[in-house]
């Protein structure tokens, strides 16, 4: 393992933990060799379903959907959200069926029992541009005792996103990744699914999971779980949330920002647009995804 940091040009750091050809961010326990082998031989739980996102695709919000098709009840969970990659593996091992196992980690890293006992996997990808900005706001926003998170501009964290030196390497190669995975492995159950999709129909999406996990398909029930997920409402759920407000330098909820789709267009500058549209043009050749109409 090896502690990397990069400067922007404002002078703001981003540090990782960079191992295996990763750059994990600091948060990951101890050696991240060590952790990441604890979390390969993970012991399986009948139900373990494994939610794996790239960072802010929409996993807390993905996360509440699948809690509540899987408790048959319309209540949103409480306190911090667990994921693999930044929690002792003690912790998993505590919860009981059925778990919902989240992690940002590659294929390379999962657990074996999810391979091995032919786990559910729901992946959620949202278009790059978006989830660049709203991994910038996040990090500015949190707030973690004994880490100091990156405060950057925006301009500066662009050319981070840009030029694939984020926690987690890039978007492009975490999509791959993902992609080349299901393909070798056609046995294992796996589900795509956009952001975007979610938010134009979550009522569809909130269906297609719930067959997709065997879960409870009363039409009534899953009208309820589409009106308590959507978004505007799980905003304003979860900052009564406390557990997880403390982690802002705010006191916002940092895992939760405004979920629209486009608001890149706030951010990106005419020329960092048509950089990106470049990056896009290069990266997306053998990326098999209905991505976004609109760029």
């Amino acid at each position: 393992m090896e502690l990397r940091k990069i400067e922007d040009k404002g002078g703001e750091a981003m540090i990782s933990k960079y191992y295996d050809g990763v750059h994990f961010p600091p948060v990951v326990p101890g050696n991240v060799k060590d952790h990441l082998e604890a979390v390969r031989n993970l012991k399986h739980k009948e139900g373990d379903i494994l939610l794996n996102p790239f960072p802010k695709a929409g996993t807390h919000w993905t996360y509440d959907v699948l809690h509540m098709l899987l408790t048959g009840k319309t209540e949103y969970s409480i306190g911090k959200i667990m994921a693999m990659d930044y929690e002792p593996t003690e912790k998993f091992d505590a919860l009981d069926s059925p778990r919902i196992l989240v992690s940002h980690l590659y294929p390379k890293h999962i657990p074996k029992s999810v391979i091995d006992e032919k786990c559910k996997i729901v992946y959620i990808y949202r278009n790059p541009k978006d989830t660049a900005v709203s991994a910038h706001s996040f990090l500015r926003r949190l707030n973690i005792h004994g880490y100091k998170g990156y405060e950057g501009q925006w301009e500066h964290y662009f050319e981070f996103f840009a030029t694939k030196q984020i926690q987690y390497n890039s978007w492009f190669e975490h999509v791959k990744a993902w992609l080349d995975f299901k393909k070798t492995n056609p046995e294992l159950p796996i589900l795509f699914m956009s952001f975007e999709d979610m938010k134009k129909d979550l009522r569809s999406c909130v269906q297609k999971m719930a067959e997709y996990l065997g879960a409870k398909q009363d039409p009534e029930f899953l009208d309820e779980v589409t009106s308590k997920c959507q978004f505007s409402d799980m905003v304003k759920a979860k900052t009564e949330d406390e557990i997880e407000t403390a982690l802002s330098k705010d006191g916002s909820n940092p895992f939760y920002r405004k979920g629209e789709v486009g608001d890149w267009k706030n951010w990106f500058t005419v020329a960092q647009n048509e950089m990106y549209d470049k990056v896009l043009e290069e990266n997306m050749a053998d990326i098999d995804l209905e991505l976004f109409n609109e760029r």
